[in-house]
């Protein structure tokens, strides 16, 4: 069947020529163009760099040389004031100079096996690498959920009168340090 005619007896209300209901074929055209987007999110929230149990290799690799990092827990936060909101945003901030660092000293450990004499059958650089994309990844829901309690925080703050009003940025912009 010509697209001109498929076209036209999704458009009219003419019987379906096929013998295929007009609801079926859209809502198979409904599923299909919803697909991609649906895979897209999906990859966007499910990805990983490395499988998890190379990448507590490496978080164990590096603790020596870089230390460790704990992500503020801002999911289980309930910001009552401005105060605790500017606390909070502290705390992001730092969280995110540190990894910042993390990322840094963990560079240099993979750079510290690309010296003459150093092992090359080591997996560790690899570990490293992977300890470096978790941290990126922890530092990223850490931005993620101090942004939706600062925007709960700004809803509540618009109704409820007992609250200092705030309409500062809940996210970090390009231009912040960090």
């Amino acid at each position: 069947m010509p697209y001109k005619q498929i076209f036209k007896s999704l458009t009219t209300f003419e019987p379906a020529e096929n013998g295929v209901p007009r609801t079926t074929i859209i809502a198979l055209m409904g599923l299909l163009a919803a697909l991609p987007v649906s895979a897209q999110q999906y990859a966007s929230n499910e990805y990983r760099v490395c499988p998890a149990a190379q990448t507590e290799r490496g978080v164990s690799v590096v603790e020596a040389t870089c230390g460790q990092i704990r992500r503020p827990d801002f999911a289980a936060m309930k910001v009552e004031s401005l105060l605790d909101l500017r606390r909070a945003e502290t705390q992001r901030d730092t969280f995110r100079t540190q990894v910042t660092e993390y990322g840094t000293c963990i560079n240099a450990f993979i750079n510290s096996y690309r010296r003459p004499g150093a092992d090359a059958t080591s997996t560790a650089p690899d570990e490293a690498a992977c300890a470096h994309a978790w941290a990126e990844d922890q530092v990223t829901q850490s931005v993620m959920e101090f942004g939706r309690a600062c925007i709960d925080f700004s809803n509540r703050s618009m109704t409820d009168r007992t609250i200092e009003p705030w309409s500062g940025s809940c996210y970090p912009t390009a231009t912040d340090r960090g």
